[in-house]
């Protein structure tokens, strides 16, 4: 179903990359968007194929992960409703290995990949987005791979949890223990254990299938710089009229 959205109203989308095309390039945007509603676990591009939609998220928070022949995952970043998936769109058709799935129940829009590629390459404004978040993209699945290879199984999971928490808008985070096992390539004992120790300590609460962080300062004491800099790199590189593309040498300073 298309969406009903009229001339203004991109200041009222929940998606921050939405909100901030300008209201031309917005209009022709909109006969294209369709409401979406996705389920938690559901795929929203395959690790083998090119994107058959681009997705504006609203609600809800999407995995970026890649996988082994056998199987096992490991997550590379998390993309909630500061930035857009399935912008692989923007690329020829090649070798794509990167999969897609969400973590929650979410909406939003999505359009097909072929207005996308054509816009982004008409508008400047959409052009300079979509980059930017590739560019914290890109930083977040650096950051991520050196806190998997450098940091202790408690400071990845605070870390894990907190930028979770930031996509989600949340402090309650549906999510299981064997979930955030798979997300951070470890046994789902290695997580009871570490999430064990931290409720201990009053810094969060569980219980089947639902985390709730209690104490997100403590958190974010237990958590690695990798945190810091990974919530600085999605500031930088998805507010509202800032020139992040040019500033990213500021994240050395963190």
């Amino acid at each position: 179903m298309t969406t009903a959205l009229g001339k203004g109203s991109q200041r009222n989308s929940r998606n921050s990359l939405l909100a901030a095309l300008p209201e031309a390039e917005f209009q022709r945007l909109v006969p294209h968007l369709k409401v979406i509603s996705v389920t938690s676990g559901e795929v929203l591009h395959a690790s083998d194929e090119a994107a058959d939609s681009v997705y504006f998220l609203e609600e809800g928070v999407a995995s970026l992960s890649v996988s082994t022949s056998e199987g096992k995952n490991l997550q590379l970043s998390i993309v909630g409703r500061e930035s857009v998936v399935g912008e692989r769109a923007i690329f020829k058709e090649g070798l794509f290995i990167v999969r897609c799935a969400m973590l929650t129940e979410g909406s939003g829009h999505s359009i097909p990949p072929t207005v996308f590629h054509q816009e982004f390459e008409r508008s400047e404004v959409l052009h300079d987005l979509v980059l930017s978040r590739i560019e914290a993209r890109i930083t977040e699945t650096a950051q991520t791979a050196l806190c998997n290879q450098m940091h202790e199984m408690e400071q990845r999971l605070c870390r894990w949890l907190l930028t979770f928490a930031d996509r989600l808008h949340s402090e309650e985070l549906a999510i299981t223990q064997q979930s955030i096992g798979d997300m951070l390539g470890v046994t789902r004992t290695e997580i009871s254990r570490t999430a064990g120790e931290l409720r201990e300590r009053n810094l969060i609460e569980y219980s089947r299938g639902r985390l709730t962080i209690i104490n997100r300062a403590g958190l974010q004491d237990k958590a690695c710089e990798c945190y810091r800099v990974i919530k600085h790199a999605i500031k930088e590189f998805t507010s509202p009229g800032n020139k992040a593309a040019h500033n990213s040498s500021r994240l050395a300073d963190i």
